[in-house]
């Protein structure tokens, strides 16, 4: 059975995915953690869950209950700090460029 991730990172272009992220902005969280723990179980990848900030304390109830084998194993990451991490790669790469380093 294939499972559709939103984001996998690989190491090597044939490997197995090293990095997976879902973001979920509305809709179903369970199915979303369910996608990652598969994700952890086949290939021991390293597993993030991007939500909105009304979503984490849900996402945390569901990690401390169903899905308590991956708790300590999954990163809950707020959409908006996502956002402001690309904001703040995009300044720090638009002032090399300003420098011309490349």
């Amino acid at each position: 059975m294939a499972v559709k991730l939103d984001v996998v990172w690989r190491r090597v272009e044939k490997g197995s995915p090293t990095y997976v992220f879902e973001v979920q902005v509305g809709g179903d969280l369970y199915h979303a953690i369910g996608k990652l723990k598969h994700a952890h179980d086949l290939w021991n990848s390293n597993i993030f869950l991007i939500t909105t900030k009304n979503d984490v304390a849900k996402a945390r109830e569901l990690l401390s209950g169903t899905f308590h084998e991956i708790e300590r194993k999954i990163r809950v990451i707020e959409i908006e700090k996502i956002n402001e991490l690309f904001k703040l790669k995009k300044a720090y790469k638009d002032f090399e460029e300003q420098l011309g380093i490349p």
